[in-house]
């Protein structure tokens, strides 16, 4: 078991010179937001999918965010997944526009960039790096999509520091996915957008169930508006000062992290989760390995009090082993991965009943 720091914020890298590729014209260039489990993940998985004629190129901050159907999966070559439809996957290392200039300059054209930022992200570092004059020959900032649950966005409500961050993703956004929009009635609904409209007016707002939004609508559409960008930080100026007054983002947060080779029971890890995960726990997901379907990765998602566990495709050559992250507020890690274990000898006493092995 290991600790991690909260995600960082994405930060401009520390050059001088202009970054140009020759022969290319600036690469266009859509930024993903949205609160942890919003949907991004299912959103890129749609575009990966779609029939969209581009080589999509994506960033993504951790690898394990994004998962992609095995079937897709061409070759793995350090941080990056070529991937059959042409697209291609990278992980973000050090800094944003390293990994950027990696990407597009590969021998195989890029098209089009997909950036997917942390959950926990402030988009404003992003945005003015985009906005630099630096890149302005490497890469044009094409659309800003921000994912919102529509579900669970006010379960922090007494949050000031959480809402803030939630409020910010929006309001850079030039377009906002509603998404499960099938989980709430049109009371709540309505009561979404007001409340949306009500700290940020004129935000075009498409409604989705999975997000199942039309792929025409979210790339090369040139929504993007830097009047509008340099308008909201200029109205956020107050608000972002009262965020930092109360402490930064990477504060809010903490990390965890889970790892084993034992094979748990998928009943009993799903009643851990539902009657013992502790409510400050906003997002955890991992693929298990399970005793139920040894032969299959066992995908574990949760969002606030929503579960999700399904199976995904078999172990193959990968040793199966179980890896598991959250992310939260003021949670005992420990105590968090004693849960964890708990279930897991809970699942091992079951299989080997009579064998008095202590599992703990």
């Amino acid at each position: 078991m290991t600790e991690h720091l909260a995600p960082p914020i994405l930060a401009p890298a520390p050059r001088t010179e202009p970054l140009v590729i020759p022969g290319r014209d600036p690469v266009p260039v859509t930024l993903l937001t949205g609160f942890l489990g919003a949907g991004k993940t299912t959103l890129l998985n749609r575009i990966l999918n779609g029939q969209h004629g581009l080589r999509v190129g994506v960033l993504v901050n951790d690898f394990g965010a994004i998962n992609i159907d095995a079937e897709l999966i061409d070759g793995i070559e350090e941080n990056t997944i070529n991937l059959t439809n042409g697209c291609v996957c990278c992980e973000i290392r050090d800094d944003l526009v390293n990994s950027l200039e990696q990407l597009l300059t590969r021998t195989e054209t890029i098209d089009y960039v997909i950036l997917e930022a942390s959950g926990v992200a402030d988009p404003e570092g992003i945005v003015m790096t985009f906005l630099d004059q630096r890149y302005e020959k490497l890469l044009r900032l094409d659309s800003i999509t921000c994912l919102v649950d529509a579900e669970g966005i006010f379960a922090d409500g007494d949050n000031e520091a959480l809402n803030m961050l939630k409020l910010r993703q929006i309001g850079f956004a030039d377009l906002v996915v509603l998404n499960k929009v099938d989980l709430i009635g049109a009371e709540h609904l309505e009561v979404v957008k007001e409340w949306i409209n009500h700290h940020l007016h004129r935000i075009r707002i498409i409604d989705a169930t999975r997000c199942d939004v039309p792929l025409e609508v979210l790339l090369a559409v040139g929504r993007f508006d830097p009047a509008h960008v340099v308008a909201q930080y200029k109205r956020e100026g107050e608000n972002q000062e009262h965020l930092h007054g109360h402490g930064t983002v990477g504060n809010i947060f903490n990390t965890w992290s889970y790892e084993t080779d034992r094979p748990f029971s998928l009943e009993a890890l799903r009643e851990m989760v539902r009657r013992e995960l502790p409510a400050s726990i906003y997002r955890c997901k991992g693929v298990v390995f399970a005793a139920d379907s040894p032969d299959k990765r066992i995908a574990l998602q949760i969002v606030g009090r929503r579960t999700e566990i399904a199976e995904l495709d078999a172990w193959g050559d990968r040793t199966p082993r179980t890896q598991i992250v959250a992310i939260g507020s003021s949670f005992d890690r420990q105590e968090l991965t004693n849960k964890f274990d708990a279930s897991l000898a809970h699942a091992e006493a079951q299989m080997h009943p009579s064998s008095g092995i202590d599992y703990s």
